[in-house]
């Protein structure tokens, strides 16, 4: 009997082959980004193994291997902005592959967890165009199903490809690390063991090595990115010492919307959320006290300047406005849909789930501006741990051994 993942895999493969005919080929104009994504493959295409000058000197705020890649891409084919879109599309099609063959055998929630990750917007957009973010998303895909398997170092270096594309994928290799730690402590709170353990059992080793792997890029830039192009776009040196919490916001209530709502209206654990504040009294009004002192503070708005101008947040934000939700009854819907957010992931079953989403969520507060595809690698990351009972806390809630403060 053949595997259903055959059949699968076959199906997607179908989809692709109908979405390059829907979209003409990819032929057409530069899409947004693409108006200067594409000068700066072509700039790469001019040395396909790039000097430090070059990677001083190119105009983008994300780290180079997209560009790299497209610069061979450009000379090979030359300057065709099709041949770019087709290998931002084939690089989409393997990362679902490694999705469905990096899954479970058998899990329950296969289907909407493939269904969840393809009907995520900007899942689509940044596959038919040639973006960035697919490249840096298989990189982390990829460094995950290395690390379920045991293949720590194979993780490693997936992790590191992924920073080397965008840098604020260094939240998944640290989520890892930071889960680890945790399970040790889960163990054994004695700080002695804790630490000995640590020289036992490397296992976080490879992806502590993955989250210094951004150090370089700061050296070389002596910052976070070139220094010119973050001050083209308005996001300059001093903004390095600022943090936004209204991102942060915005940020938390995208997961809502896109991950966790589908995921309890399909699985129908609305229960959950209605014996929260019963079951954890404590954490429920600490996040109501935190979450409206930050809607009052530190109310969720997009950056605008000279280079951005677009005035909404994200998709999210788009909706309410189009329908009339706005002003301080959207941050409090804002500030409802982080409450479910932090239920959903944050009680005494603090697992591998709860650390991606913490470091991804703080992580956005530094981000330039908001933006709902910024949430995609996280919302990836979800849905493929969700087919793993051991990372799904519905079902891992049932084991007593999994808490965070059981001992």
């Amino acid at each position: 009997m053949r595997s259903p993942k055959l059949y699968i895999s076959l199906g997607i493969l179908v989809i692709f082959i109908a979405i390059f005919f829907l979209k003409q080929n990819f032929l057409g104009e530069n899409y947004q980004d693409e108006h200067h994504y594409l000068p700066t493959a072509v700039f790469f295409s001019k040395e396909p193994i790039p000097s430090l000058d070059l990677l001083k000197s190119y105009g983008e705020l994300n780290t180079p291997v997209p560009f790299i890649l497209g610069g061979w891409v450009v000379s090979v084919f030359g300057e065709n902005i099709q041949c770019l879109r087709l290998l931002t599309f084939a690089v989409s099609f393997a990362l679902l592959m490694i999705f469905v063959w990096g899954s479970p055998d058998y899990s329950k929630r296969f289907f909407l967890c493939l269904a969840g990750l393809m009907a995520f917007p900007n899942y689509y957009l940044c596959s038919v165009y040639y973006y960035t973010d697919i490249f840096a998303m298989i990189g982390v895909l990829a460094g995950v199903v290395a690390y379920i398997r045991k293949a720590h170092w194979w993780g490693m270096i997936f992790f590191i490809g992924a920073v080397a594309s965008r840098q604020y994928m260094l939240a998944f290799p640290a989520a890892i690390v930071a889960y680890e730690f945790l399970e040790r402590l889960k163990k054994d709170f004695s700080i002695r063991h804790f630490l000995t353990g640590l020289f036992t059992d490397r296992t976080w080793l490879p992806y502590a090595l993955a989250v210094l792997s951004i150090v370089p890029w700061i050296l070389l830039w002596k910052g976070p990115a070139p220094a010119a192009v973050m001050t083209k776009q308005y996001y300059d040196s001093d903004k390095l010492i600022q943090y936004n919490f209204g991102y942060v916001i915005y940020s938390s209530a995208c997961l809502a919307v896109y991950y966790i709502i589908p995921e309890v209206l399909i699985t129908r654990n609305l229960r959950y959320f209605i014996d929260y504040p019963k079951n954890h009294p404590r954490l429920f009004i600490g996040y109501i006290i935190l979450i409206g002192a930050l809607i009052m503070l530190f109310p969720a708005r997009q950056a605008y300047n000279p280079y951005f101008t677009w005035p909404y947040l994200g998709y999210v934000d788009q909706l309410f406005m189009t329908i009339g939700i706005t002003g301080f009854v959207k941050q409090i819907i804002f500030g409802l849909l982080m409450l479910i957010t932090m239920m959903r992931f944050f009680s005494p079953y603090f697992n591998l789930t709860s650390c991606v989403v913490l470091i991804n969520i703080l992580l956005l507060g530094k981000a330039q501006l908001s933006w709902d595809k910024y949430s995609l690698p996280m919302i990836m990351v979800l849905w493929f741990l969700a087919m793993f009972d051991r990372h799904w806390l519905f079902t891992a809630s049932d084991r007593k051994q999994d808490k965070l403060f059981y001992h």
